[in-house]
C-alpha cells in the first residue's frame, strides 16, 4: 500500500471514529485520548493531521457537504423537478444518503443549536446545496429576484433541510413514542414533503 493510500485510510479510521463519539457523547463530551483509541491511533497522530477537535468537526462536516453536493449533481442531472415520478426517486435517494449519514446529521443538528462563538455548521452545509438549486431555476429560464433567492434559500433550510434533519433523527423514535409504524410513517412523511414541493414550484413558476 501506498504511503499516500495509508495516509488517507488512517485520517478515514480518525473521522470515523471522531463522527461515532460526538454522536454518541456530544462534541463537548467527546475526549480527544477516546477517538485516538477508537481510531487505533496514537493521540499525536491525531493532532498531526487534524490539529484540534475543532478541526475534525470542520472535516465531518466538509465531507458531508461534498458528499451530498455530489449526490445531487448526479440525480438531479437531466431531471425535470415537475414531473412527480421522477422527483419521488429522486427524494428517496436523498432519503437512503441521510438515512445512512444519521450519525453526522444528529452532530450537525446539536452542534447548530449550541453554536455561538463558531459558525453553524447546519449554515454552511446548506450553501452548496442552495447554489445547485438557483442555478437549476435560471438553466430553466426562471427569472429570479434577490427576494426570489431569499425565500428559496428559506425554504430550502427551514422547510427542507431543518426538516430532514429532524426527520431523519428523531422519526424513529417518534413512530415509537405514538405507536405508528415506523415504515408507514416514512411513507406518509414522504409524500407530505413531495406535496409541498410541488406547491413551492409551481408557486415560483406561477409568479415568473
Amino acid at each position: 500500500m501506498k504511503d499516500k493510500e495509508k495516509v488517507c485510510l488512517t485520517q478515514s479510521r480518525i473521522i470515523e471514529a471522531a463522527t461515532e463519539i460526538f454522536s454518541e457523547k456530544g462534541f463537548d463530551g467527546a475526549r480527544v485520548d477516546e477517538i485516538a483509541l477508537r481510531a487505533k491511533v496514537n493521540k499525536a497522530m491525531l493532532y498531526y493531521y487534524f490539529e484540534s477537535k475543532e478541526k475534525l468537526l470542520e472535516e465531518i462536516v466538509k465531507r458531508y457537504v461534498n458528499e451530498s453536493i455530489e449526490l445531487k449533481k448526479s440525480i438531479f442531472k437531466d431531471v425535470d423537478v415537475h414531473d412527480e415520478a421522477q422527483l419521488d426517486i429522486v427524494i428517496n435517494k436523498m432519503f437512503h444518503f441521510m438515512e445512512n449519514k444519521k450519525d453526522i446529521l444528529r452532530i450537525i443538528l446539536v452542534e447548530s443549536l449550541k453554536s455561538e462563538d463558531r459558525d453553524v455548521p447546519m449554515f454552511d452545509s446548506l450553501l452548496g446545496s442552495f447554489e445547485l438549486k438557483i442555478k437549476g431555476f435560471k438553466d430553466s429560464g426562471v427569472e429570479l429576484s434577490k427576494e426570489d433567492e431569499m425565500g428559496i434559500l428559506i425554504d430550502s433550510f427551514f422547510y427542507n433541510a431543518v426538516s430532514w434533519t429532524f426527520f431523519v433523527t428523531l422519526g424513529d423514535r417518534w413512530a415509537k413514542f405514538y405507536g405508528f409504524d415506523k415504515q408507514e410513517v416514512r411513507k406518509k412523511y414522504k409524500e407530505i414533503f413531495l406535496q409541498h414541493r410541488y406547491v413551492y414550484l409551481r408557486h415560483i413558476q406561477k409568479d415568473k
